[in-house]
């Protein structure tokens, strides 16, 4: 799977679980979202382990504060 394909399915969760009205084409920060709180942030990673067939540690989870950082673990689970 190319980093292009990851990066639109994270952003298709994104847009899905928090509700935004679009996939984002840009990156998108946790801090930058107010729908994106803590209950928001494990469904939005549980969704992409679920889209993309994967699993992030509970200290892996904390550090995704982003869509590219999570686009950046997803790559090298797929990779792994």
């Amino acid at each position: 799977m190319t980093r292009d394909e990851v990066e639109t399915r994270v952003h298709s969760v994104l847009a899905l679980v928090l509700k935004l009205p679009a996939p984002p084409h840009a990156p998108v920060l946790r801090a930058d979202v107010p729908a994106w709180d803590s209950l928001s942030h494990i469904e939005v990673l549980y969704a992409v382990e679920e889209s993309l067939g994967l699993t992030f540690s509970p200290e892996e989870m904390a550090t995704l504060d982003g869509s590219a950082a999570i686009v950046t673990a997803a790559e090298r689970h797929l990779a792994a």
